[in-house]
């Protein structure tokens, strides 16, 4: 089973990539072009990060990232528990 998720988050791609290591769980990654592969005991979670157009609230140029994770050999279940904690990490730093 390879669940696939699909986010839209406000978050620079600096903001992004300065919280993967802990997003993560802090297991091994390598990045690639705009994408991201996490290794994770023979498992893999693949990422591809997108800029979305800026959006302004106000005076507020908010950045925006269109990310796709496709959980490879993950239960839905084991894909919802990473999620949850690369959500938890990222929203708290980028929005």
């Amino acid at each position: 089973m390879n669940p696939v998720r699909k986010l839209e988050m406000q978050c620079s791609h600096a903001e992004f990539f300065r919280e993967l290591p802990e997003a993560c769980g802090n297991l091994p990654f390598e990045v690639i072009g705009d994408r991201v592969i996490v290794h994770d005991h023979g498992r893999e979670v693949h990422i591809k990060l997108r800029d979305e157009p800026i959006r302004h609230l106000g005076s507020l140029s908010l950045p925006m990232e269109q990310i796709t994770l496709k959980f490879i050999d993950y239960s839905e279940d084991e894909a919802n528990k990473f999620l949850d904690t690369f959500v938890g990490h990222i929203m708290r730093t980028g929005g």
